[in-house]
């Protein structure tokens, strides 16, 4: 049985499956921040901007200068979603944005992360699939070992990127 996609939205926002998923899903989030070393660090330090205001977070945007971020839960208003507002982090001080703000800077912060994708994507062969869980590594740490050897290829022996002043 197939399940269109608009379907599966549909189910996965409904509330009868939200409350189901609760339970779960929190003994999950404990077990990935509980974890020693790396992954741990990884996992508590991806959500540590959740923990500074009492708002949800609805997304997270990190640029080289500026962290923006938008609270939520969204107000649905005729199709679009309007955060309740926002923080622009620059180094260690924050300014608040308003709701209004907040939308107009998100809409633009999607739009440059789709060009820019586009962009990077370019004349690349790629084949999008459905979207499902990723099932584990058979070897988590042979896995690694050949990511952290082809990011060492790609810097070289100067220890830079490629172009990269």
């Amino acid at each position: 049985m197939q399940i269109s996609q608009a379907d599966a939205l549909a189910i996965v926002s409904s509330e009868s499956f939200q409350q189901q998923i609760i339970g779960p899903m929190i003994d999950e989030f404990v077990r990935r921040l509980s974890r020693p070393g790396a992954d741990g660090k990884a996992y508590r330090a991806f959500i540590q901007d959740w923990l500074y205001f009492e708002r949800p977070m609805l997304d997270r945007f990190i640029g080289e200068r500026f962290n923006v971020q938008f609270e939520g839960p969204a107000l649905s208003i005729d199709g679009a979603e309007f955060p309740l507002g926002g923080f622009i982090l620059r180094e260690l001080e924050w300014v608040r944005i308003d709701p209004v703000e907040a939308f107009e800077l998100r809409s633009e912060l999607r739009k440059a992360v789709d060009e820019a994708v586009i962009d990077w994507i370019g004349g690349r062969p790629m084949k999008f699939l459905p979207a499902t869980v990723e099932k584990p590594f058979p070897d988590r740490a042979a896995a690694d070992a050949e990511t952290a050897q082809i990011i060492r290829d790609f810097l070289g022996s100067t220890g830079k990127t490629e172009g990269v002043g």
